[in-house]
């Protein structure tokens, strides 16, 4: 699948929610630049990926909620995977506290291992609502990437 063609027959709302998405990397980009420069007098007082990717990740669950919430589809779903997916929703941000409780450099593996998570669980979730199909496209290749600065992040401050 070529992104870039199918980006461009999108309607302007989904190409907002898309730039969006990608600009969000900015700052898992950005604080892995500052740690990767700036190892002994970070620009960030905290460490930028950890705590951005703890929130994304909170995002990540809430979506479900408001999904939960709004979609017409849901009537045709069970009370028992209503009940799961509701649940589900809260989870990744209980996972975000707790890792942001912790300061110990293995949350960020931690974290990495959420998202993961998080992307497995979309790929069986999905099935219940009428997502686009750009949707998870675009998913998959931001999680990926997410994973892999938060894998960098972990070598680069593991002995900070």
């Amino acid at each position: 699948m070529n992104f870039s063609n199918y980006f461009y027959c999108k309607n302007r709302n989904t190409k907002l929610i898309i730039i969006l998405s990608i600009l969000g990397l900015f700052p898992f980009l950005f604080g892995l630049i500052d740690i990767l420069f700036n190892k002994d007098n970070l620009f960030f007082v905290i460490n930028l990926p950890k705590y951005y990717g703890s929130i994304i990740l909170t995002f990540l669950g809430a979506v479900y909620w408001g999904i939960i919430l709004n979609d017409i589809h849901k009537n045709l779903m069970s009370d028992k995977v209503k009940s799961l997916i509701i649940c589900w929703s809260i989870i990744p941000s209980l996972w975000s506290g707790l890792i942001l409780i912790f300061d110990h450099n293995i949350t960020i593996i931690i974290l990495a291992l959420c998202y993961i998570i998080v992307q497995i669980i979309d790929e069986f979730i999905i099935k219940y609502f009428k997502f686009p199909v750009w949707y998870l496209f675009l998913r998959r290749s931001l999680t990926i990437i997410v994973i892999i600065i938060l894998i960098f992040t972990y070598f680069l401050v593991r002995n900070i």
